[in-house]
């Protein structure tokens, strides 16, 4: 089964993860896939298990003392409808718009990633279901990897380790992941977009949730007595800078996302993400909203505000300013490989910070996936192929 071959069977799975339900992996269906990919490892001469959480582990060993982890998840995000049947390959993309059926086009107008890819074969969707590249891309060029590995592993200067997370897309891929399962010396997730950049710099995170209890009366009596929690909550957010938003910044800017709104005269809650790469920063983040907090409650003394303030993950950047040698491994990869390489930070979380955190150094490589989360996904083949190569140089 070759790298094409591979990916369209595993899209063809339906691993959609629900941020709604209370179990781990939220879905069964990552139960039964983990099991899929298990049975596939051992058929190329992988040791795989799936542990009680869900989590696959693989391992080959070529007695050499360190190990080199490679990390994909499994679930696709709760978007559009998942477990593709019928992508379509487009060989040699001339650079034209895309027909994905009668509704949908995709237009390099629009989409301008496609730019970057004419020349290359693509896999697009049917224009009614997520492609599933994010991060099957990655599970098959893994697996492709594996493959190579076992019928060579004397040209390899490294044991390989592999693991498949489920919930990722909901936040909850590092949940379970243990490094003492993995016994890797340094890991990487393959969970970018293009292959010709990698990442290790990631946004700090926080959370925060604002309530707010007014008081509420007769409106016939309401006069220098009522106080309107919602009117309260829109002038707490007023109080917040309003070009600090993701649709207003960009690259290393950081910013304070309202994500609900929801409330009434008498309870109003406002649920916030503040992000930032620089964590003095964030920290200031955090006290923009106890200083709006401050200032209403200076105005309505008697309202009632509480500001709950959650910290969520870390930039792994600030391991990675201290030992290089993950990054500096990527480095040898793309030079003996002859292929350019360019690192920037991420405006989102990723699996490998929590994983670097937890004792596993593990910067982020692209797998080839393009306009994830959406039915205007694609892949190209050649960048698959090509992390696959670059990769093999990585090991050696």
């Amino acid at each position: 089964m070759d790298i094409v071959e591979r990916f369209k069977k595993y899209i063809a799975f339906d691993t959609t993860s629900d941020e709604n339900s209370l179990t781990y992996p939220s879905v069964s269906s990552e139960l039964e896939f983990g099991k899929i990919l298990v049975n596939d490892l051992k058929e190329l001469g992988i040791d795989a298990y799936i542990d009680e959480y869900g989590v696959v582990y693989g391992r080959c060993e070529n007695g050499k003392e360190k190990t080199l982890g490679l990390i994909s998840h499994m679930d696709t995000a709760p978007t559009i409808a998942g477990g593709i049947k019928n992508p379509r390959i487009i060989t040699s993309y001339d650079g034209k718009a895309i027909k994905l059926n009668d509704k949908y086009t995709m237009d390099p107008k629009d989409f301008p990633l496609l730019n970057d890819v004419v020349g290359d074969d693509l896999i697009v969707t049917d224009g009614e279901h997520l492609l599933g590249g994010d991060d099957k891309a990655g599970i098959a060029i893994i697996f492709e990897f594996a493959k190579y590995y076992v019928s060579h592993k004397n040209e390899f200067s490294y044991n390989l380790a592999i693991a498949f997370t489920p919930d990722e897309e909901i936040g909850k891929g590092a949940l379970h992941f243990e490094p003492s399962k993995m016994k890797a010396d340094l890991a990487y997730t393959l969970d970018g977009e293009s292959i010709y950049e990698a990442n290790f710099e990631n946004f700090n995170a926080a959370s925060a949730k604002v309530t707010i209890t007014g008081v509420g009366v007769h409106t016939g009596m309401a006069k220098d007595i009522m106080i309107n929690s919602a009117l309260l909550g829109i002038e707490f957010n007023n109080l917040l800078p309003q070009d600090m938003i993701p649709s207003k910044t960009e690259g290393y800017e950081g910013f304070i996302h309202l994500c609900s709104f929801n409330g009434d005269v008498e309870k109003t809650t406002l649920e916030y993400i503040l992000r930032d790469h620089d964590k003095n920063l964030l920290e200031e983040k955090k006290k923009m909203l106890l200083s709006a907090r401050n200032s209403i409650l200076l105005k309505y003394p008697k309202a009632k505000i509480d500001v709950l303030i959650k910290d969520e993950y870390r930039n792994m950047k600030d391991y990675f300013i201290h030992d290089m040698s993950a990054i500096n491994l990527i480095n040898k990869a793309y030079l003996e490989s002859k292929t350019k390489i360019n690192y920037l930070p991420i405006r989102g979380g990723t699996d490998g910070a929590t994983i670097t955190y937890k004792g596993l150094p593990c910067p982020n490589l692209g797998v080839g996936d393009f306009n994830p989360h959406g039915r205007f996904e694609f892949v190209s083949i050649n960048q698959m192929k090509k992390m696959v190569s670059i990769l093999i140089e990585m090991f050696k």
